[in-house]
């Protein structure tokens, strides 16, 4: 059975979905905007925010998980892609998902920076950013409480990630100049040191990733409804 609750037990698994979800959960718990669901003790977990579902299934009950999805209607949902595919919601293509161990130290040092301008550096192609003012709250509110870092330069290159104990995931990297992309990346997993650090990414950019040393895990994908 899906419940609506406020009391929620992870896992440190190496799992994009259930590190967004935990992320989320330690930053809006208390939030009446932001609601989150389990199926039985835990065979699925579910959060909801504007619209945009993320669903971690660990052995889910798919004939009520889909009644479920489809009463509700998000606009957009985030999952393994052979839970999407079991949803009838399979995106067109598959997102990487990747880690490695933030087990380096940079000398690299990330310029001050303002929301705005993070916001205005990540704002580019292959980079699905919601709008601003939203991105701006949802950043600050993290931040503030000790769940986001951020490397950036100005002008030149950014990244952010959420974390949440052992685990860290990339929230956006975006590099203006070449090479500047390691740069950051670098800059980042020194700021994560002794986390796990996943990434969720397109194929076109896998091959940056792997050249940094992240392994794949599995796929997911993002399903968007029509407008």
């Amino acid at each position: 059975m899906i419940s609506l609750t406020n009391e929620i037990e992870f896992t440190d698994e190496l799992n994009a979905e259930i590190l967004k979800i935990k992320c989320l959960y330690e930053s809006y718990k208390n939030d009446n905007h932001v609601m989150f669901w389990q199926q039985n003790n835990g065979d699925a977990l579910i959060s909801m925010t504007d619209g945009n579902m993320i669903i971690y299934n660990r052995s889910a009950d798919f004939e009520e998980l889909t009644e479920f999805v489809d009463v509700l209607c998000p606009a957009c949902v985030f999952s393994d892609y052979e839970t999407l595919k079991k949803l009838n919601r399979a995106p067109n293509e598959h997102i990487n998902v990747m880690y490695r161990k933030a087990d380096i130290k940079s000398d690299a040092k990330s310029d001050e920076l303002s929301s705005k301008e993070l916001y205005s550096i990540l704002d580019t192609d292959g980079l699905s950013l919601p709008e601003y003012p939203y991105f701006a709250v949802d950043y600050c509110r993290r931040r503030n409480k000790g769940y986001a870092e951020y490397f950036g330069i100005k002008d030149t290159c950014a990244v952010i990630t959420f974390h949440s104990g052992k685990n860290a995931i990339i929230n956006g990297l975006a590099s203006h100049k070449k090479g500047f992309g390691t740069v950051a990346l670098n800059g980042i997993l020194s700021k994560n040191y002794g986390r796990n650090l996943l990434v969720c990414c397109r194929d076109k950019v896998k091959g940056f990733y792997i050249k940094n040393k992240f392994k794949p895990l599995y796929y997911a994908g993002y399903w968007v409804k029509n407008k």
